[in-house]
């Protein structure tokens, strides 16, 4: 199993290329920019860490050599 600070530089570090999409309510994105104000990140910083927190959360059950 990949390490977990090895894991989370594999998601972080590097050249962002990748985009996802989604939907929300106003009510939801009012939210999120007030937490990510909070936090002094961006929108895309604060949501990006909230995926990786639940990734590495629930890391084994990702296939074996993610992240390498």
């Amino acid at each position: 199993m990949v390490d977990e600070q090895d894991l989370r530089k594999a998601m972080l570090i590097g050249n962002k290329t990748e985009r996802i999409i989604f939907a929300t309510t106003p009510e939801l994105k009012e939210a999120v920019a007030f937490m990510s104000e909070e936090r002094c990140m961006t929108i895309s910083a604060y949501i990006t860490s909230l995926i990786v927190d639940d990734v590495l959360a629930h890391k084994g059950v990702l296939p074996d050599g993610f992240g390498k």
